[in-house]
């Protein structure tokens, strides 16, 4: 991953820090990764910039990213599946996310946008797990989706169900 880089006040580059974070959300203690970079602490009453002291500061794209983070990690909380969960079982039966989505119902991209931005809302996101923790729901969606054609949906399913016998 490439390292992004922000000026300081002193019109430096500086490299962006990735962190894990705790806060309590809604009642829910999260951890979740956090983007910032270091900079000079600023008296926010007088402006006058103490050189010895550097604290965390946020660009606009990084709070952005930071929301989506922590809003990510409260429905995982809540019951709904982790982006990487999703993608790891996708990769363990080789099931495309664009394959992956019409099966569950959804559009053809959805998945692959859950895996690159984060869950979008908690329904969407327990159905997947529920879906992840059982293959036998994932058989019946694959036999009841009209988009996929037979042969198709007999392999997928036959990949899905080989480590239960």
């Amino acid at each position: 991953m490439e390292t992004k880089k922000v000026l300081t006040r002193e019109n430096i580059p500086t490299n962006e820090i990735s962190g894990m974070t705790e806060k309590t959300f809604r009642g829910i203690k999260l951890k979740y990764p956090e983007v910032y970079y270091l900079d000079h602490n600023v008296d926010e009453e007088t402006g006058k910039i103490n050189r010895s002291v550097k604290v965390k500061h946020y660009t606009k794209n990084q709070i952005e990213r930071n929301i989506k983070a922590l809003k990510s990690a409260y429905l995982i909380a809540k019951g709904a599946a982790d982006p990487s969960e999703i993608i790891d079982f996708r990769n363990k039966y080789k099931i495309s996310a664009s394959i992956f989505s019409i099966i569950l119902g959804f559009s053809k991209n959805t998945i692959s946008n859950i895996e690159n931005e984060g869950m979008t809302s908690l329904s969407t996101g327990r159905l997947i797990k529920v879906c992840l923790d059982n293959k036998e729901i994932v058989c019946k969606y694959i036999q009841l989706c009209d988009a996929i054609e037979q042969s198709k949906k007999e392999e997928l399913s036959k990949r899905l169900m080989e480590e239960t016998i």
